[in-house]
C-alpha cells in the first residue's frame, strides 16, 4: 500500500513539474519572443521540468539553498 502511494505521489510530482516548467517556458517565450520563442522556451522548460521531476529532493535542496 505504501509503495503504491509512493509511486502515485511520484507520478503526480513528475507530471506537475514537467507541466509547470513547460507552461512557464512557453508563456515567457510567447510574451517576449512570439510563437517561435514559445516553442523554444517551452522545450527548455520541459527539459528543466523533467530534470526536476527526477527527484523531489533536488527542488528542496534548491529552495533550501544547499547544504
Amino acid at each position: 500500500m505504501i509503495k503504491v502511494l509512493k509511486v502515485v505521489a511520484h507520478i503526480v510530482w513528475a507530471v506537475s513539474m514537467i507541466g509547470l516548467g513547460t507552461l512557464i517556458g512557453a508563456s515567457y517565450g510567447w510574451a517576449h519572443h512570439g510563437w517561435i520563442g514559445a516553442i523554444a522556451l517551452g522545450i527548455v522548460g520541459f527539459s528543466v521540468g523533467a530534470f526536476l521531476a527526477i527527484d523531489p529532493l533536488i527542488v528542496l535542496e534548491f529552495l533550501h539553498g544547499g547544504v
